[in-house]
């Protein structure tokens, strides 16, 4: 059976459109060797299905974080300090990246997520990064350096994400170090005036307890991932609310064979999948950004129990049509 946010959410793209941010007051980034203290991996911080999320400073609770630029932690000043920066451009709403080059002109790619959700081996080694429990991981020439900012039943982190040919781990340490004393001292926010925004929103609170009672009945759980993805689950049944920096619904490929079907005055496209298990997906542009791409809401609806005769696109709408009426206006 899949995990509910394997269930409900599809992986963040990479590659997309990006938007160039301003700058913020700077960490020295030259290199130096920081000392790193191994912590036992007895005392990581795994999800506690019974203990609520909570923040391990006040500074990092999730709707601090969604007030930060991602872009303005990742500017020209602090990016200089691994080489000749690109463009910063947001890769999600939290996301942003930079496919740069270093002082030898070798390839480097680096991606920095805010509020992501981590999960912990019970062998992960640990370490302690600007005073926050940390763990890395690798594969060929990509690292992932996450430092955890949210612990209990749903652990959240800083991830940086490095793709270099050199030592991408020290990369990531270090743009972490210098995000996580940004947004401790003097936080870059997000640009005034985005009307409309879905960055401000936090989708498990905007959603009314009684109609996810109403969708799958009884008392279901909710579940918060990331900054932008909440799930409700009752048994076998759950529905879940994203959103996401995305490719235009109209334009994605993926809604080729989608149904065009309207939401509270807004155009949306439903489509079923019946791949693994049974799910009904509905997605509207929400605000539209730069080059076919915008702010995407989306709703999906899951059966993981086979055998069982449930119209999920009508769950889905009922969702859709609760939620639509919520957000701000763009």
């Amino acid at each position: 059976m899949r995990s509910p946010a394997r269930t409900v959410w599809t992986a963040i793209a990479l590659s997309g459109a990006f938007l160039l941010a301003g700058c913020g007051s700077q960490a020295d980034l030259a290199k130096v060797n920081h000392p790193r203290t191994v912590v036992p991996a007895k005392v990581v911080q795994k999800p506690q299905p019974n203990t609520p999320p909570r923040p391990v400073e006040p500074v990092f609770a999730p709707e601090r974080l969604r007030a930060v630029d991602p872009c303005a932690l990742m500017d020209t000043q602090t990016l200089s300090a691994f080489g000749v920066p690109a463009s910063s451009r947001a890769v999600a709403l939290s996301d942003c990246g930079n496919y740069m080059k270093d002082g030898a002109g070798k390839r480097l790619s680096i991606t920095l997520r805010l509020g992501q959700n981590v999960l912990i081996s019970d062998t992960a080694k640990t370490t302690k990064l600007a005073g926050l429990t940390t763990v890395e991981s690798t594969s060929t020439t990509t690292c992932f350096v996450k430092s955890v900012v949210q612990e209990g039943s749903v652990v959240l982190g800083i991830v940086a994400q490095v793709d270099y040919e050199g030592d991408s781990c020290d990369v990531g340490r270090r743009l972490n170090e210098s995000a996580i004393n940004r947004i401790r001292t003097n936080a870059p926010l997000r640009p005034q005036g985005n009307k409309g925004s879905l960055t401000s929103v936090d989708p498990c609170a905007i959603f009314s307890p009684v109609t996810a009672t109403e969708v799958l009945g009884g008392t279901p759980s909710m579940t918060p991932y990331d900054l932008y993805r909440c799930n409700w689950r009752r048994d076998s049944l759950s529905f879940g609310i994203e959103f996401a920096e995305n490719t235009d619904p109209k334009n994605s490929s993926a809604n080729k064979k989608a149904e065009v079907v309207t939401i509270e005055g807004v155009t949306a496209y439903q489509r079923k999948d019946d791949s693994f298990g049974n799910s009904c997906k509905i997605e509207w542009l929400h605000k539209a950004t730069t080059d076919g791409k915008g702010e995407v809401a989306t709703v999906s609806v899951d059966n993981t129990k086979k055998g069982v005769d449930i119209d999920l696109c009508a769950k889905a709408t009922t969702v859709a049509k609760a939620l639509v009426p919520k957000l701000p206006k763009p």
